[in-house]
Formats: C-alpha cells, sequence, structure tokens
C-alpha cells in the first residue's frame, strides 16, 4: 500500500489528508451531531433531524473517504482520488461562495472560518494536482 501512496507523491500525501479529513469529520459528526453541526451554524429541529445530521455530515462523509481510498487502491495511483477530492472540494467552495453572496451570510462567524479553511485547503490540493502532474 506504501507503494502506491509514494508513487505519485504529491497525489499520495493529498490523498492521505482527504481520507483523513473525511474519516474525522465522520467521527465528529456521528459521535456528537448537535455540538458540531452547531459549530456549523446548524441546527435540527427534532430528533430526525439529529439522525440526519448523522447521516449526511457523518455517514456522507465516511463513504467519501472509503471511497477514495478504495480509488486508489483499487486502480493502483492516488491521482484520481487527488481529481475527485479536487471536485468535491472546490464545489464546495465554490457553491459556499456564491450562496454567502445570495444568503447574505458573510457576517456569520462560522463564515468567517469557514471560507479562509476551505480556501487554503483547495489551495493546497490544486498545488499537489499541478506537482503530481508536472514531477511525474
Amino acid at each position: 500500500m506504501k507503494e502506491i501512496f509514494f508513487s505519485n507523491l504529491p497525489a499520495g500525501i493529498a490523498v492521505i489528508g482527504l481520507v483523513l479529513y473525511f474519516f474525522g469529520m465522520a467521527v465528529v459528526f456521528i459521535t456528537n451531531p448537535i455540538k458540531n453541526a452547531e459549530s456549523f451554524a446548524v441546527k435540527p429541529v427534532d430528533n430526525a433531524g439529529k439522525t440526519e445530521i448523522r447521516v449526511y455530515y457523518g455517514g456522507i462523509s465516511f463513504a467519501l473517504g472509503a471511497f477514495l481510498l478504495y480509488l486508489t487502491l483499487a486502480l493502483k495511483t492516488p491521482v484520481y482520488s487527488l481529481v475527485g477530492g479536487l471536485f468535491f472540494a472546490t464545489t464546495v467552495l465554490v457553491t459556499r461562495t456564491i450562496f454567502l453572496c445570495v444568503d447574505k451570510g458573510w457576517k456569520c462567524p462560522y463564515t468567517k472560518l469557514a471560507i479562509p479553511a476551505e480556501s487554503a485547503f483547495v489551495i493546497a490540493l490544486w498545488v499537489c494536482f499541478y506537482l503530481s502532474k508536472t514531477m511525474y
């Protein structure tokens, strides 16, 4: 398995980061959904809402991390998983930016953390993608 991730080091590092991020998000939202969702400015109205937080923030995060790991191992290269992570992360950032304008959410505390953090994450992934193409 090490050989696969080291076959293209920038892509391998990016995919390891993506998998750890998604698995971490899964653990956080499955184990303590209400507290963590509220820090994302999301609040369930009842117990079904609590389940939805576990499912969509936790379950889907786990599935994305597992899929990127599977894809890397099945294709014996981390490059395609990096591309998948780029699609996901870039789409989230662009959609968030557009709808912050539409919804006028720029002054919300979560936004002040999310935009710089997501921007740095997306830039790092694009740098890894560029390096994976130019170095290998």
